[in-house]
Parts: structure tokens; C-alpha cells; sequence
């Protein structure tokens, strides 16, 4: 495609971006300019423009730059490029928490239902372990009976045995689980709060 056609397309995209990042610019020996923020091996040894987040060019890097003034100016690009992308997630998240919610009451309901279903799940785990350990403790003191009638201790009890310590395992990591879903909802809510009131510019209740 020839140069002219490809100038205005990228140009183009740079300026309908909402958040461009900071982006490099450079022209290869066929004249074809290339974008991004890494320079690619056709620009080598070519000048290469830094762009600012409008496309326009800020500055403008010899072709005679050594190999790690090359690494330093892309690392600075990429670096530029991955705050622009948190500038961005932030400013969404943002329009989502302000139109999800009209008041920090309707946060802390919201905090109390998700944090009720969770309690709610913990519990039937933590039931579920109970009543997973009492069998498994039965079946460990039948087993211990036979030895001092030296008998073997069955086979069907022995596999049931380790099936009821298998699901001991699982339920304890699936208790932890809960119980880090738990931790992490309330800190999600918590910090919704925090910037909920940051952005509506709210005081803490007296």
C-alpha cells in the first residue's frame, strides 16, 4: 500500500483513540512508515520520530543512535503505553461505578447481599467438612479394631478410608477458598466506597 495511504489510515486511528499512548514513527528504506512502539528491522539505522498521544511528532531520534539509546527509547514508549492503558481501565471503571450506584448506601447493600451469598456457601462447605471428618474418624476407629483382633482390615474399608480423606483434603481447600472470596469481595466493596466518594467528593460521616 502505498505511503500516502497508509500516513492518513494510521493518523486516522491515532486520533480517534479516546487514550492513544505515546508511539514511534519511522520511515524505512522503501519509504514505507511504520507505527508502534518497538522500531522494526526495516527502520534500522533509520531516524525515528517519537509521536505524543495525539500523533503528532515530539521528537525527532538520529539514525545514529547506539543500541541501547534504541532500547531506552522503547522501553520509555512501551513504559508511556502501559499508563495510558491503566489511565484508561481506571477512567472505565470509574463511568461503571458512578452508573451502577447513586449513593454509598446502595454500596453497602450491595456489599451485604454478595457477602450473605458467600457466608451462606462457607457455611454449607464448612458443614459438608464436618460431617466428611465424623465419618472419616468412624471409619479410622473401625479400622484400628482389627489389628488387635489380628485381623486385616478390610479392603472396601481401607478404600473407604482414603475416598473420606480425599474429600477431607478437597473441602479444607475449598474452605480456604470461601473464605479468600470472602476477604476479596469485602475488599472490592470497600475500595468501591472509598472511590465512590473520592469522585462524588463526599466527606466520611462525622
Amino acid at each position: 500500500m502505498p505511503e500516502k495511504r497508509i500516513v492518513p489510515f494510521l493518523l486516522l486511528l491515532l486520533l480517534s483513540c479516546p487514550i492513544c499512548a505515546k508511539s514511534i514513527k519511522c520511515v524505512d528504506s522503501k519509504g514505507v512508515t511504520h507505527y508502534g512502539d518497538t522500531i522494526p528491522p526495516e527502520c534500522a539505522n533509520r531516524s525515528i520520530v517519537e509521536l505524543d498521544d495525539k500523533g503528532l511528532p515530539v521528537k525527532e531520534n538520529p539514525a545514529t543512535m547506539t543500541p541501547e539509546e534504541r532500547r531506552a527509547m522503547e522501553e520509555e514508549v512501551r513504559k508511556e503505553a502501559g499508563e495510558a492503558q491503566q489511565e484508561l481501565e481506571l477512567k472505565r471503571r470509574d463511568k461503571a461505578l458512578l452508573g451502577t450506584y447513586t449513593n454509598e448506601t446502595e454500596i453497602d447493600m450491595a456489599k451485604s447481599r454478595n457477602l450473605q451469598q458467600l457466608n451462606l456457601a462457607l457455611a454449607n462447605v464448612e458443614a459438608k467438612l464436618k460431617t466428611a471428618k465424623e465419618k472419616l474418624s468412624q471409619d479410622n476407629a473401625q479400622a484400628e479394631s482389627f489389628p488387635r483382633r489380628n485381623q486385616p482390615v478390610p479392603a472396601d474399608l481401607q478404600a473407604r478410608i482414603q475416598s473420606s480423606k480425599k474429600e477431607v483434603a478437597d473441602l479444607e481447600v475449598e474452605r480456604v477458598q470461601k473464605e479468600q472470596d470472602l476477604a476479596a469481595m469485602t475488599q472490592k466493596f470497600d475500595a468501591d466506597k472509598a472511590r465512590y466518594r473520592e469522585l462524588t467528593q463526599k466527606k466520611p460521616a462525622q
